[in-house]
């Protein structure tokens, strides 16, 4: 079988200075690394001022996110600056006593009997796609990575607000958020000099950041306003409005129960969007795995729809899914800051560098995947010859920081590929070239136009 290798970026054959590396990052972190960065497993560098750390080997990964995830706790400066303007202390980028009690908030609201009530909400509203992409006519284009970032953001907003979204603010949200991830500084200079950092907030891109994070709070705030005036709701926000007034001293503010929504929603919609758009870029460069998927498809479902209970009976769909979040990491890049001094590798890393843990380089790390750069979804069957260790294939992150909504991303990306791939496939149109967009998330860079084609 031959496998299909998508286009990566230039890997350097020689060494990037410092104010290289910085340069190349603020415009797109993937195209930092050298062809040995898929190779070693622990690295330092100082970068001007500040100490750089990349933990690139399972066990290092596992000591950092598990054996010492309270000194590697807190997200980097650099993280949290991108993302305060948008979610506030919200459960991403919190840490300590706030991050505590934020996460035991949100982790009773994806156990698995809600998961399987609001997968029903998935299906009817992935039959919602599938009729209005039936109305746009066979051979018709569509942009796939704006009609996913619909798709899932009219997801979340029905099981969060039990409110149907449209597709007039769905898109705004999309659109917004767009426009922030593009306009947010990723390698701020005052992490790697001693220049203020209130510098760095002084610029025409940071305060577009802050026109589209008004934007994404305005439809937000609106929403759970017209949520709160509704009672006896099994939704998302209901039971976390629920769990709130059951706490005392560390109850949400309404600024802060703003700000974990905001969190639930773009973790919710953007990174699932972007995860489904690489699927079906992949699959269509793939005629042998799309066979496999629609053979799995007509065995198991028939001409029924997908529910809650055939997620598990479909391996190859999910395997699919899952190769793709290797080959895209949703967050490919996972930065930390140690909170006291610490040794690894008999390397000293002193109080408040940065620790990078990188998924880009470790889902193709050369010593723990085979043929890592191609599509090859039977590496996630359950009978192929060489298992993913769990600490080199972390699309979710890791350790106790591990992505709440885990399981709901799953659920609902499954259903996606299997509901929208039962009716229709998806080309890419001849001579197309699909790159990658990288800033907080990995995305394909712009729409990804493809052609319907009705089964």
């Amino acid at each position: 079988m031959k496998h299909f290798t998508p286009p990566y970026p230039k890997r350097h054959t020689e060494k990037q200075s410092a104010i290289q590396s910085i340069l190349q990052a603020r415009s797109d972190l993937l195209s930092i690394w050298s062809e040995d960065s898929f190779k070693f497993e622990f690295m330092s560098q100082k970068i001007l001022k500040q100490h750089v750390f990349i933990a690139n080997d399972p066990r290092i990964v596992k000591e950092v996110f598990v054996t010492k995830h309270k000194i590697y706790e807190r997200k980097s400066p650099q993280m949290e600056q991108a993302l305060e303007p948008l979610l506030g202390d919200g459960l991403f980028i919190s840490h300590g006593e706030t991050w505590a009690s934020h996460r035991q908030l949100q982790m009773p609201l994806f156990h698995t009997k809600f998961v399987q009530n609001y997968s029903k909400i998935m299906v009817s509203t992935i039959m919602e796609t599938v009729e209005e992409w039936k109305k746009q006519g066979d051979k018709s284009t569509i942009n796939v990575l704006p009609e996913m970032g619909q798709l899932t953001a009219e997801i979340i907003s029905r099981t969060l607000f039990g409110e149907t979204l449209g597709r007039e603010k769905s898109g705004e949200v999309v659109t917004a958020f767009a426009e922030y991830q593009a306009s947010i500084k990723q390698t701020p200079l005052s992490s790697f000099t001693n220049i203020p950092s209130w510098l760095d907030k002084f610029s025409i891109k940071s305060f577009k950041a802050l026109r589209a994070a008004k934007r994404i709070h305005a439809v937000v705030d609106e929403i759970i306003d017209l949520t709160a005036k509704k009672e006896n709701q099994e939704t998302l926000i209901a039971h976390l409005l629920s769990a709130n007034t059951q706490l005392e001293e560390n109850a949400l503010t309404r600024e802060q129960i703003r700000n974990e929504v905001i969190v639930l929603f773009m973790a919710g919609h953007e990174t699932t969007a972007n995860s489904l758009a690489w699927a079906w870029y992949l699959i269509s460069q793939s005629p042998e795995v799309e066979q496999k998927l629609h053979a799995e498809l007509d065995e198991v479902l028939g001409d029924r729809t997908p529910e809650f209970s055939d997620v598990a009976k479909l391996p190859y769909t999910r395997a699919i899914f899952d190769e793709a979040v290797r080959l895209y990491p949703p967050v490919p890049i996972i930065s930390r800051q140690a909170s006291e001094d610490d040794t690894i590798r008999k390397k000293h890393i002193p109080k408040g560098s940065l620790m990078l843990v990188v998924p880009w380089l470790l889902h193709r790390h050369k010593n723990h995947w085979d043929d890592p750069d191609s599509f090859i979804p039977e590496r996630f069957l359950a009978g192929a010859e060489r298992k993913p260790n769990k600490f080199a294939y972390i699309p979710f992150s890791a350790g106790p920081r591990v992505c709440p909504g885990k399981n709901f991303g799953l659920v609902e990306s499954v259903l996606s590929i299997a509901i929208l791939a039962q009716h229709f496939r998806l080309t890419l149109p001849e001579g197309t070239l699909v790159k990658h967009e990288c800033r907080l998330t990995l995305r394909p860079k712009g729409n990804l136009p493809m052609t319907l084609e009705i089964r």
